[in-house]
């Protein structure tokens, strides 16, 4: 078994994350959440916040780390010895980006194997943007996000709304 690093924006985590974060812990020795800085998003949490609701979605695996990145995936991985890049796959759709991804990966990197894990049935129509567009609105988001998840997302709304801003 080996280091995965498994990455993401995470904004927010969704319980569907959170199936993939458990499944490949399962199967590597270590495995690091690596929260990325992606210029092309406006994210609603700063990755200092979407770490730290991971670090508390994750404090009963006792393999899996959380870390906030920039820069290319493949170079963090290379900088944590990790040998596999773990990605979720919710419906075909995600396929074609994802291989992309994975070839790419594999160009600029040949010793990091990329590792597809298919979405459970249960959380394959969940994404991030589905729970901040039904929090917007003000749905119950219960399902989707675990309490202190969601919590944080109730905050972040509220906060929001005051200052005249929507997600």
């Amino acid at each position: 078994m080996a280091t995965a690093v498994y990455p993401g924006s995470f904004d927010p985590v969704t319980r569907g994350h959170l199936d993939i974060i458990k499944r490949a812990a399962k199967i590597n020795d270590h495995l690091i959440v690596a929260v990325l800085i992606n210029s092309a998003k406006n994210p609603l949490f700063t990755v200092e916040e979407r770490v730290a609701l991971l670090q508390e979605c994750c404090k009963d695996i006792p393999n899996v780390t959380v870390e906030g990145f920039d820069g290319l995936t493949v170079e963090f991985a290379k900088k944590r010895h990790a040998s596999v890049m773990v990605r979720g796959l919710r419906a075909v759709t995600d396929f074609e980006n994802e291989i992309q991804l994975a070839q790419t990966n594999h160009a600029l990197m040949p010793g990091i194997e990329t590792m597809f894990l298919a979405t459970s049935i249960k959380w394959s129509y969940l994404s991030s943007t589905i729970v901040k567009e039904a929090a917007r609105y003000g749905s119950n988001i219960s399902k989707f996000v675990t309490p202190n998840v969601e919590a944080a997302i109730h905050a972040k709304v509220e906060q929001l709304q005051a200052e005249g801003k929507t997600i």
